[in-house]
């Protein structure tokens, strides 16, 4: 392979990878899926369970010009959290808020669109695993 061609293929990595961070910097709206979930109570282990068992939101619409969250949980409730901050720091699009007495934080990386979202209370915490894309 030539120069140029090596260069070309660079070229193209980097445009492509600057697409994608473009996708997760709070400029597009987001659907998310919840993947896999965990539930942890102090001084116990923490047990894999459903979205559906978890009654956490297999999908939920991130809204950043509203700042705002929304889902329909398993059990048919309709709700919807404010983002009180979000942020872009070292890769990742951060999302925090408060909801029922609990704090929550998502982590979505820009390269990929893959999520960690932890929702913390009272010596009880959820850790979701999941994928986001742009809606368009």
């Amino acid at each position: 392979m030539d120069i140029a061609r090596i260069l070309f293929a660079s070229t193209l990595m980097l445009l492509s990878a600057a697409a994608a961070a473009e996708d997760f910097d709070g400029s597009k709206p987001l659907i998310c899926a919840s993947v896999d979930a965990y539930s942890c109570v102090s001084g116990q282990s923490c047990v894999a369970a459903s979205a559906e068992e978890l009654n956490v939101p297999e999908f939920f619409r991130i809204n950043f010009a509203e700042k705002t969250v929304s889902a329909k949980r398993p059990d048919g409730q309709d709700g919807t959290t404010e983002i009180q901050t979000f942020q872009v720091h070292e890769g990742e699009l951060v999302l925090q808020g408060t909801q029922g007495g609990r704090g929550w934080t998502a982590a979505i990386t820009q390269g990929s669109g893959k999520m960690a979202l932890s929702a913390v209370g009272d010596r009880i915490a959820f850790v979701i695993f999941g994928a986001c894309t742009p809606l368009e």
